[in-house]
């Protein structure tokens, strides 16, 4: 009887650290407690039933692990259309013109009219340094970064 106690009140230590008191030292003292009853298994009964205790406290062990991970862990998925957005799309942004708020070495920030709104936006420079107040045209997007390049002088109408 007090085998199957020790055994239980180390795998209630076990529970205890992963549910209430994380990085504590109870799963320690609950393996210990487990492994000594598995050692009194051994010593009262014999290698045959000790053998079978402790290979039920391994099957139960990690299944206590796995379900206390899926506790804890994500289980929602975060959609565009409830309004999580991990990287906002700028793509339609690429072609357009903005003016350089910092030195550009070769990251800084650049800032550009959105739909009537100056927005201040991160960036490289494609190519290295540029000064800032210098008109640059968004060249690329790589991932999540908007690539800039010194914008070419704005073309003149063709008089005759």
């Amino acid at each position: 009887m007090d085998i199957l106690l020790l055994t239980l009140a180390g795998f209630a230590l076990i529970i205890i650290d992963l549910l209430l008191i994380p990085g504590s030292v109870l799963v320690a003292a609950g393996s210990v407690m487990i492994l000594y009853s598995v050692y009194l298994n051994f010593d009262r009964y014999g290698l045959g039933l000790a053998s079978l205790h402790l290979l039920a406290c391994l099957a139960v062990a990690p299944k206590l692990v796995m379900w206390s991970f899926k506790r804890y862990s994500l289980k929602g998925e975060m959609k565009a259309k409830e309004g999580f957005v991990g990287v906002e799309d700028h793509k339609p942004l690429v072609g357009r013109r903005a003016q350089a708020i910092s030195d550009l070495r070769p990251s800084g920030t650049i800032a550009l009219e959105i739909d009537g709104d100056e927005q201040r936006l991160d960036c490289i420079a494609e190519g290295g340094f540029i000064e800032s107040g210098a008109e640059v045209v968004i060249a690329e997007i790589r991932g999540p970064s908007l690539v800039v390049r010194p914008a070419p002088p704005p073309e003149e109408s063709a008089s005759p």
